[in-house]
């Protein structure tokens, strides 16, 4: 006995489990992606405190496809059903979690999106999809038997809509969670679509769908569906009852009616048709509850900012303009806070005096007398029209100058007396330089306002050694740091020819060997360098000549360290310096283009270096600002005759920049003398009119490297030669430790 009782006791539970309330509302729409895919989107809502935290949201959710008969279609998706596979990134919360000033308990309603692609071809009398799902809430009013009635979100696709491909309107937001009994309804439920077909509003009943046997059904029941039965006296001409009656506008979609004062949850519906031309192309269907509640006090924060610009007070003045439909507010709790400071009151509406201009953010508090409280923050600009002078007293030394005020503004008129030494006289912040101690007075007018303020400036004959130099470095993104050369006034000296002349000393380091510049200013160095300046500033006496020997030198020198660590993005800026025929571009697979090689390699150490980028190819000197020690701007250089190390380039890409120094000296280079580019063309005369084939296997020959016209190897022995199609190629060989190039069309 005691099994059967334990095996009812089992499927009793399991009844409760697969029928347990949840369902709040939903709708579904489609979007045409054309070639007859369809994206289908089904909105679900469940409740998150009265629904049984067992019936979560179904994964899959399955959705019928039906004809416009109520046939299942079991050719398209799964044998006629689309499963659409829960999002849980798709899923918001609604909360309504009130501590006072509301009767009637908390709402919180669970929302998500499924989204899925179904192929629909078109069809003669078109499609409705459905999707079914029990039960309700079980304390919805309006209904008969909410407990055990489910909930069907349908759409139907007209055969007019798909033959222009066309895709349904788009819901407005649902309306609030919760409403006020004994209050009006008012709820802007206008939808959109992107066609600009005509909409048509009215509200529906809701249908039924699944049921506590079968709460979630994996193929839906055919349409057409079963409408909800309304409890008495509720109807569709009177979903919640209260005068005047639940009702939508056809043309705006406005719904509009009146909330009795009890504690109530409805079940509404409104449908949206949607025409062309006259020709229907959609039906879309929508259910939601609306939960009444009984307020108390629902507080709701809000005010008004002013100041008066002429004001010399500067107040700031502060209105509450806070409401509470079903109670009174008590308390105002004010904070302003604006560049750091911070200004209280507990006044309804105070007036508070601001020394400071700029935005200031204002935070009221507001409370009812039940304790309910409510927060708004704001945000509005402060400013004075009449100047404010921060400071009264300057002391600069004679050539230096200094900003009167830190104000701008408009609408007021400025006048400073006296003018000598201004950059502007009428404007509220000018720059004075005057040579001598000066009192500054300024008179401010906006309207009938007037202020006048004074500002005395002390002029000092600060020593300055004119021949002083400044140390300026600049960490850089590249790792390296700028160092620039400033005069004693903190300029960036620009070195002429006998007039001012910079020696650079930098020591050697494990980055470079020891090297020196003349007249470079800025430089970039490494962040371990060791360096010295020397700075010569050179002038003459009237009637000498300027000559060396009749040069009065003013000399300064500093010894230094670049004890700084730079790090930044761009430490990867890497590149490689190699000529056209020397080891780097077979160790680096570098693509360097024949032609280029070509027109420049023969004669006595008569080459081209380049710059590559780490994957081979040649830089792009449209992408780069490039500049080689000889002066030239582009991708590669042409060197002549012995150069020994003194070749350099700098490659900057904003504030990136990076270094090279190609090291090899022309004597040691292991191709000189080996390729005359004036008897270039005899040698591609011998090269056609012989057997390459034959030739390539010769054992006198090493190191095959074979260049299409684009500069790329294309072939590394006689097999790879054997599958290159027709054209011109350059077939670069070794014989006898000679390197020797052939210009061969195949």
């Amino acid at each position: 006995m005691l099994k059967y009782f334990i095996s009812i006791l089992l499927v009793f539970c399991y009844l409760i489990d697969a029928r347990a309330t949840h369902i709040v509302g939903g709708d579904m729409a489609y979007r045409c992606l054309g070639n007859n895919d369809y994206e289908i989107t089904l909105t679900l809502r469940r409740d998150c405190i009265n629904g049984s935290q067992q019936a979560p949201f179904d994964d899959p959710a399955n959705v019928g496809i039906f004809d416009d008969q109520g046939i299942l279609l079991t050719t398209l998706g799964t044998s006629g059903v689309l499963r659409m596979n829960y999002n849980n990134n798709d899923t918001l919360d609604e909360f309504m979690f009130k501590n006072c000033g509301l009767i009637g308990g908390d709402v919180c309603v669970h929302t998500t999106k499924y989204r899925d692609t179904i192929k629909l071809p078109f069809r003669t009398g078109g499609y409705i999809l459905a999707y079914q799902r029990c039960c309700r809430n079980f304390t919805i009013t309006n209904i008969i038997n909410p407990l055990g009635t489910g909930a069907t979100y349908s759409l139907e696709i007209k055969e007019e809509a798909l033959r222009v491909c066309n895709s349904s309107l788009v819901l407005s937001s649902y309306p609030p969670i919760y409403i006020c009994g004994d209050y009006p309804i008012d709820f802007n439920l206008k939808a959109y679509d992107a066609e600009g077909d005509s909409l048509v509003y009215k509200l529906c009943t809701p249908f039924e769908g699944a049921d506590s046997i079968n709460p979630r059904p994996t193929r839906p029941s055919s349409p057409p569906f079963v409408e909800v039965v309304f409890k008495p006296p509720f109807s569709l001409l009177d979903m919640i009852g209260g005068k005047p009656a639940l009702q939508m506008n056809p043309m705006t979609g406005r719904m509009t009616g009146f909330a009795e004062p009890i504690i109530a949850q409805y079940l509404i519906a409104y449908c949206v048709e949607e025409y062309r031309k006259g020709v229907l192309l959609s039906v879309i269907r929508r259910d939601f509850q609306i939960n009444v509640r009984l307020c108390k006090s629902l507080p709701e924060a809000h005010f008004d900012a002013s100041i008066d610009p002429c004001d010399l007070n500067q107040l700031l003045k502060l209105t509450d303009l806070s409401k509470d439909n079903y109670s009174s507010i008590i308390s105002w709790n004010w904070k302003i806070m604006l560049n750091g400071n911070v200004y209280n009151s507990t006044d309804k509406n105070p007036l508070i005096q601001i020394n400071d201009t700029g935005i200031a953010t204002i935070r009221l508090i507001v409370q009812s007398k039940e304790l309910c409280r409510d927060t708004i923050h704001k945000t509005i600009p402060i400013s004075w029209l009449l100047a404010k002078v921060p400071t009264k007293n300057h002391e600069i030394c004679k050539g230096d100058s200094v900003l009167l005020t830190n104000y701008s503004s408009t609408g007021a008129i400025y006048m400073w007396r006296p003018t000598v030494g201004l950059s502007c006289s009428t404007c509220p912040n000018p720059v004075a330089r005057p040579i001598s101690n000066t009192q500054y007075i300024l008179t401010s007018t906006y309207g009938n306002c007037n202020k006048t303020d004074t500002v005395n400036i002390k002029v000092a004959s600060c020593f300055v050694d004119s021949c002083a130099i400044q140390i300026k470095k600049v960490c850089l993104p590249s790792g390296m740091v700028e160092v620039r050369i400033l005069d004693a006034f903190g300029n960036l000296i620009q070195s002429a020819k006998r007039l001012h002349e910079l020696f650079w000393d930098i020591k050697e380091s494990s980055q470079h060997a020891k090297y020196i510049l003349q007249n470079k200013n800025p430089v970039l160095l490494f962040p371990s360098d060791i360096f010295s300046i020397t700075s010569k500033i050179y002038t003459w006496p009237k009637g000498v000549p300027k000559s060396i020997e009749y040069a009065k030198i003013c000399e300064r020198r500093i010894i230094d360290t670049i004890n700084v660590k730079c790090e930044g993005p761009c430490t990867e800026m890497k590149f490689i310096l190699s000529s056209c025929l020397d080891d780097y571009d077979v160790k680096n697979n570098l693509n360097f283009p024949p032609a280029l090689c070509e027109s420049v390699c023969g004669g006595s150490c008569n080459i081209i270096v380049a710059l590559f980028e780490e994957n081979g190819t040649l830089i792009d000197p449209n992408a780069y600002q490039i500049l080689w020690s000889n002066g030239s701007t582009n991708s590669y250089v042409h060197i002549m005759a012995p150069y020994y190390n003194t070749l350099t380039v700098e490659v900057r890409k904003g504030e990136c920049i990076w270094r090279g120094r190609y090291w090899k000296s022309c004597d040691l280079y292991k191709g000189n003398n080996l390729i005359d580019s004036r008897d270039f063309g005899n040698v591609f005369l011998q090269a056609e009119s012989m057997n390459v084939e034959t030739f390539l296997q010769e054992a006198s020959i090493k190191n095959i490297k074979i260049y299409n016209i684009e500069g790329k190897c294309v072939a590394k022995d006689i097999l790879e030669w054997n599958l290159l199609t027709s054209g011109l190629y350059l077939v670069f060989v070794e014989i006898n430790d000679e390197i020797k190039v052939y210009k061969v069309w195949k």
